[in-house]
């Protein structure tokens, strides 16, 4: 059990890697000028719309100060905008404004099809164990988020 588990976490340590590698090269053109935190929240909020602050900060891997000013700032350009979800005031969801739904639509498009010329070089065999080993990723993260693993 200890040697998989040592295992599992030199793989996990390679993930960034792997992302870097994947990533490498994308240009995201937007029609505001938006930095990777904005990007990464649009396209959160675009998948996930809704939830409180606080979650989402977590999830898109920023403090809750730094992830205030990144609202802040799509909120000053007309991208999200803040609703209330409760009696106390201090508690808003995110949800995207028109503008911000076309932002994030065009975002994502453009990292599909970086992502698809990065992959496209791979055989079907290594495309397929890719596939299915990215959906045990995201089926265990799932099973942390929820308190199960």
């Amino acid at each position: 059990m200890q040697k998989k588990a040592e295992r599992i976490a030199d793989l996990i340590g390679m993930l960034p890697m792997f992302m870097g590698l994947v990533l490498e090269g994308i240009e995201i053109e937007a029609p505001f000028r938006l930095n990777e935190s904005e990007e990464k929240t649009l396209m959160f909020l675009h998948k996930n719309e809704g939830s409180p602050m606080t979650e989402y900060s977590k999830k898109v891997g920023l403090s809750k100060g730094s992830f205030t000013g990144v609202v802040d700032r799509l909120v000053k350009k007309g991208l999200v905008k803040r609703a209330s979800v409760s009696e106390d005031r201090r508690v808003y969801a995110l949800i995207l404004t028109e503008r911000g739904k076309e932002v994030a639509r065009d975002i994502d498009r453009q990292f599909k099809a970086h992502i698809a010329q990065k992959v496209m070089h791979l055989r079907e065999t290594d495309l397929e164990a890719l596939k299915d080993a990215l959906e045990v990723i995201v089926a265990t993260m799932e099973k942390f988020q929820a308190g199960k693993g």
